[in-house]
Formats: C-alpha cells, sequence, structure tokens
C-alpha cells in the first residue's frame, strides 16, 4: 500500500467532468480575468469568512504582501511587526518585501504565537497547521496569515486576512491563488488598485496581481464539496487521535479542537521525541509524511543576515521544529488508509 501525502491526484477524476465544463464556460466568454466567474467568487468568500470584502490575487504571500504595504501606510504603524518563529517562510518574506522590520517571536506548544494584548507593535497571527487562534479578535493592530485556517475563521480577521488556494490547501486552485478579506474599506480600496497597477489613478505603485477566470471557475466547482471535505477531516483527525492517546506523542489538534468549527485541519501534525525515526518507518510502509517544518524563521540565512530579533535555542519554536512530523491528511483517504496509517504508527511504538 503507498499513500502519499497529498491527494489532488485523487480528487481529479471525482471532479473531471464538473471542472472541465467550468474551464469551458470561463474560456468561451472571452473574459478571461474580472469576469463574472472571479465576482461570484469573491462574494462567496465574503460569506464564508463573514466579511465585508474579499479581493483576489494572485497568491496568499502577495495577499498577505498587500495588507503590509497597506497597513503600513497607517498612522498606526510603527514600521516593525510581531511574527511567529515557527511558520512557513512565506511569512517572512512578504513583510520583508514590504519593508518592515520584523521580530520573531516564540510559540505555544501549538506553534501558535500570542501577542500581548497591551502591545502597541503590530503582530501577524498565523493559525498554524488549521488551529483557530482566538485571542486574534481583541487586536487593533493584528493582520491574519489565515493561509491554514482562513475556513474557521469567522470574522476573526484583525485588519485584514490573507489567503491561499495553493494546490496542497484544503479549497486548492488547479494553479495559484489568494486573496484578502476584511472588514476595512480603506485596505479594499488599496488592494483594487494595487493588484492592477494603480492603473486608475497612478499615484502609487502597485503590480499584476490576480486569478483568472478559468481558476475561479474551477475553484467554485470545490466549493460545492469543501464542507463535506472539512467534516471528513474533522472525522480522520477524531479517529487518529483517539488512537494515539496511549502513545509518547502529542496531536497538535488535540481533544480540546477537535470540532469542525475550531480547527481546518489543513495538517494532521503530531509531536514526538522519535520524530525521524518514525518518519523513516513509515517511509518504508509506503506512508509520505512530512516536516512542517523543520527549521524557524530565526535559523533562515535571512533573518541571520539581518539580524532579526529571535527566540533562543530553548525555546518552545526550537523545540517544535525538531520533532514535528505530518501525516497525509485529505477527504479521499479511505477509511482502510486511515485505519493503516494509525496501526503503522501504532506499530512502531508498540517495537
Amino acid at each position: 500500500m503507498i499513500i502519499p501525502h497529498f491527494g489532488l491526484v485523487r480528487q481529479y477524476p471525482l471532479l473531471k467532468d464538473e471542472l472541465l465544463d467550468a474551464s469551458d464556460q470561463a474560456l468561451k466568454s472571452g473574459q478571461l480575468i474580472n469576469g463574472e466567474f472571479t465576482k461570484t467568487f469573491e462574494n462567496w468568500l465574503q460569506m464564508k469568512t463573514r466579511t465585508t470584502y474579499a479581493i483576489t490575487v494572485h497568491s496568499g504571500t502577495q495577499a498577505l504582501e498587500i495588507i503590509a504595504r497597506w497597513y503600513g501606510k497607517s498612522p498606526a504603524s510603527t514600521g516593525t511587526i510581531q511574527l511567529p518563529n515557527l511558520t512557513y517562510p512565506g511569512t517572512l518574506n512578504a513583510f520583508l518585501t514590504a519593508g518592515w522590520k520584523v521580530e520573531l517571536c516564540d510559540t505555544d506548544n501549538y506553534g501558535i504565537f500570542v501577542p500581548d494584548e497591551k502591545s502597541e507593535t503590530a503582530a501577524c497571527i498565523v493559525g498554524l497547521y488549521g488551529r483557530r487562534p482566538e485571542h486574534a479578535r481583541f487586536g487593533h493592530n493584528v493582520i491574519m496569515d489565515g493561509a491554514q485556517h482562513w475556513l474557521v475563521a469567522n470574522g476573526a480577521v484583525g485588519k485584514g486576512m490573507a489567503i491561499s488556494f495553493d494546490p496542497t490547501k484544503n479549497l486548492p486552485s488547479s494553479g495559484n491563488g489568494g486573496a484578502i478579506v476584511t472588514n476595512e474599506l480603506g485596505l479594499y480600496n488599496f488592494a483594487i488598485a494595487y493588484r492592477s497597477n494603480d492603473m486608475e489613478e497612478h499615484w502609487g505603485i502597485g503590480t499584476n496581481s490576480k486569478m483568472s477566470e478559468q481558476d475561479c471557475a474551477q475553484i467554485l466547482v470545490r466549493t460545492r464539496y469543501i464542507d463535506a471535505w472539512q467534516k471528513r477531516r474533522a472525522d480522520i483527525a477524531r479517529y487518529w487521535i483517539d488512537r494515539f492517546k496511549n502513545l509518547p506523542i502529542k496531536c497538535l489538534c488535540d481533544v480540546g479542537w477537535v470540532h469542525v468549527d475550531s480547527h481546518a485541519y489543513q495538517k494532521f501534525v503530531i509531536y514526538t521525541e522519535n520524530r525521524n525515526a518514525l518518519h523513516t518507518n513509515l517511509l518504508l510502509d509506503g506512508i509520505e509524511s512530512k516536516i512542517h517544518y523543520g527549521y524557524t524563521l530565526g535559523e533562515l540565512p535571512v533573518a541571520q543576515r539581518l539580524k532579526i530579533v529571535k527566540p533562543d535555542l530553548m525555546s518552545v519554536s526550537i523545540m517544535l521544529s525538531r520533532s514535528v512530523l505530518s501525516l497525509p491528511m485529505y477527504p479521499e483517504l479511505t477509511d482502510l488508509e486511515t485505519e493503516y496509517i494509525a496501526d503503522r504508527v501504532c506499530m512502531f511504538y508498540d517495537k
């Protein structure tokens, strides 16, 4: 039995006819960007995230960069942003590209950075692995990187939230894609102008950053299934957490988070001191696990070169990076495969 880490190759045959029909509808319209499919998808995003505005762009990283550029011009901005030390490097890149000074902060045992509620320094909060950061509601100076948890954001988007439709995400695009959702009219107007090279007024700079009509048409097909897919992810998570409860591992979406409305299950991540050995054994058993992430942002060469403030080597984020392992997690996993993965993890510790 071979179980790949990602399941896109399994998804396509199930949706093939609908996806091809959507592409045909988009292509024959002759309106290949900024058309009805884009508008319909943006309206769906507003409703799904319970926000006032949604703007599609080329990627989740670019969405975060646009938010950073807008907020960097705000009178409330101090020019410094606090980021979690453990997350995907794209989060760091977005703020460095937008000209911010960065401070890297430690996380809790689930990989979530909890900013000081009274701090005047802006913070970017990441819903790592799909966990919804409940404290995101309090900050007047909070930006959300929602690439992994946006499906359960429930309106908690701070000044603005960046979304990714990377093919590895819960709601994947057939290519690339991202979006900004916000309740701030100023951010909405800025993003609309910025993603089109500020073509209307030419007062500011901008770039060309859009999703195509074909991508939006295809992702609208997937929106019909996303709730069922999320339920399946939650069911798999519940099963594994129950199977692993007596093992010397910690599931980073444990009992307190096993609810379809509080965790998006973008990844199923375990913490174990035997990470490398388990990783190797699972591969020998035909199970492709991955490490998200094997290093912290503070260890990247760019952080060393820029002398970015960061947690020390005894920090929680460093500890997590040395011991986290992601199991395959997608709706197309069969019950047999779900049981097989659990069996092989349990057998590893039985040895």
